[in-house]
């Protein structure tokens, strides 16, 4: 009966962290960038849609946010305006306001657990034939962490897809003002 140094148990544990390396290097090798994009038309004008975009409170009304240690800093609207929060589920990060021009384009920046994953994008309006095209851009980079490698991977379809369903609700919200009836007009004192 031959003797070999390694028992089977040591054998497989081996085996098995030799894999688990394996699996983080090619992780770690992964590309940590992805790009997403998409596009609606909405039947407005773009001074319509532009307040929904270029504030952190009227992306609240589209696009979802953490429920808990939301904080608003800087100014309402524009360039500087800022929302963080600390949440328990979906950890600490902000997002703010970083550029744009009326009533063109919002330029913004994403920051999570200090910087480690980033997201910048812009949101872009063109007027068209019965309303405005808007083009929405988003780049981001998932950090070094080599499992994120793997995420990295199926993101930029999956964030695609998540871009068009908030396009759809910033469409209906627009369409949803458009409808609403306005209050009559007071009559000057004095008239009947």
């Amino acid at each position: 009966m031959s003797r070999t140094p390694f028992s089977f148990g040591t054998l497989i544990l081996g085996g098995g962290g030799a894999l688990l390396i394996l699996f983080l290097l090619v992780g770690w090798l992964l590309p940590q960038r992805w790009e997403a994009e998409a596009t609606a038309h909405i039947a407005a004008p773009a001074s319509a849609v532009y307040p929904l975009i270029d504030s952190p409170e009227g992306w609240r009304q589209w696009t979802p946010w953490p429920e808990s240690g939301t904080q608003r800093s800087g100014p309402d609207r524009g360039t500087g305006a800022t929302l963080s929060w600390d949440d328990p589920e979906l950890g600490a990060g902000s997002f703010a306001i970083v550029g744009g021009s009326e009533p063109a384009r919002v330029d913004y920046a994403v920051r999570v657990d200090g910087g480690a994953m980033r997201t910048d994008g812009t949101l872009s309006l063109t007027p068209e034939a019965g309303g405005v095209r808007v083009d929405w851009r988003e780049e981001g980079d998932l950090g070094w962490n080599p499992l994120m490698g793997y995420w990295a991977l199926s993101l930029s379809r999956a964030q695609s897809e998540e871009l068009a369903k908030g396009l759809d609700r910033l469409r209906a919200i627009v369409a949803d003002a458009s409808a609403a009836p306005t209050p009559p007009a007071s009559a000057p004192p004095g008239t009947p």
